[in-house]
């Protein structure tokens, strides 16, 4: 029993942070109905840059985060001009392409400008240690890393909700042209949307950076987002959040019990087979839309 309460406590915590990248899928696709496959290498450059800018700098923390938000601002403005404006009123399949492409050209440039082994953050940045309940153990770096995604994602959600930005984001995810004809400018709600989607992927891959280190690698922990997205629901920021925390307890749950009678890899492809599950099952999610279309 208290093997099974800490393999949940450490998904949970996991599951936070997934719950946070999730987000940066999620507000594209209410932003602009396009499905970001960019998201995985967008985390790990978010790390790497992160890492230039605390490690090979040698920049202090205080000076590191406003710059990360910079570039985030930066990333979103080039993104949103050089590739979505063009695809306005497009076939959304054609922004979903644009995406993939961007994707490869990100993982292109890390490998250019950092290439070889894996690095780390030096000096680290979370505590370290951990303390004990009752035999469970509570590490304070996942612990702080936990409470900083919840404080994020509740800012998210109440953003989405009862914000006029973000209900104009939701109204721009319709249908472009009438959106602007009722005063919303697309493209200041496109550059708002990729400056969180790309703020809350790096947050996501730097945290996990600070456990596992700074690796191409992490792209594929940042796609643990689709998962979570998927089971909560394309359309509810909530639903991300409650499908990044299922996913991670899953997840850990597969990893702790089966990995050891089938050698390993089962916490690897858990979160593709819950993915597959819902998407045959429940294909709009938990808290997703159900669209009804009447011909």
């Amino acid at each position: 029993m208290l093997y099974f309460g800490q393999l949940m406590i450490t998904g949970i915590m996991m599951g936070g942070v997934y719950g946070l990248m999730a987000v940066g899928v999620i507000i594209i696709v209410k932003a602009s109905g396009v499905f970001n496959f960019a998201h995985g290498a967008i985390v790990v450059f978010g790390a790497f840059i992160f890492w230039a800018f605390l490690v090979q700098f040698g920049l202090p923390l205080w000076i590191s985060i406003p710059l990360l938000f910079l570039w985030a601002a930066m990333l979103g403005f080039l993104i949103e001009r050089l590739i979505l404006r063009p695809l306005i009123g497009q076939p959304l399949l054609a922004a979903a392409m644009a995406t993939i492409a961007l994707g490869e050209i990100l993982n292109g440039i890390i490998v250019l400008l950092w290439p070889g082994p894996g690095r780390v953050y030096k000096p680290p940045f979370l505590p370290r240690g951990a303390f004990h309940l009752g035999g469970l153990v509570f590490p304070y770096n996942q612990l702080v890393c936990f409470l900083a995604c919840m404080i994020a994602l509740g800012i998210f959600v109440y953003f989405f909700r009862y914000t006029k930005q973000g209900l104009a984001m939701r109204g721009a995810s319709e249908d472009h042209q009438l959106a602007r004809s009722v005063g919303i400018s697309v493209t200041r709600i496109f550059m708002i949307s990729w400056f969180i989607a790309v703020l809350t992927a790096a947050a996501g891959g730097i945290i996990s950076a600070s456990f596992m280190g700074v690796d191409p690698s992490l792209g594929a922990l940042g796609l643990y987002a689709f998962p979570a997205v998927i089971f909560g629901g394309l359309e509810s920021v909530g639903g991300g959040v409650v499908g990044g925390i299922s996913v991670g307890i899953l997840q850990n749950l597969g990893g702790g019990y089966l990995d050891r009678y089938v050698g390993g890899g089962i916490k690897e492809i858990a979160p593709y087979i819950i993915m597959l599950v819902v998407l045959i099952f429940k294909p709009h999610g938990l808290f997703g839309y159900k669209k009804i279309e009447r011909v």
